[in-house]
């Protein structure tokens, strides 16, 4: 007979899982964008106002 109530715990841990995972890597990719926009703005604007003067 199948314990559904074991199989409802193994196939919801699976996804929450699953979905904790995704959410963590969400987070360090938009991290990483944030932290590549401010690096390059900052480069940019610093050879571009040396390239004025």
């Amino acid at each position: 007979m199948i314990d559904w109530n074991l199989v409802a715990k193994i196939a919801g841990g699976g996804f929450g899982v699953t979905i904790l995972v995704l959410l963590t890597l969400s987070l360090v990719a938009w991290v990483v964008g944030l932290v590549i926009k401010k690096t390059t703005k900052t480069t940019t604007l610093s050879k571009e106002s040396s390239g004025k003067e």
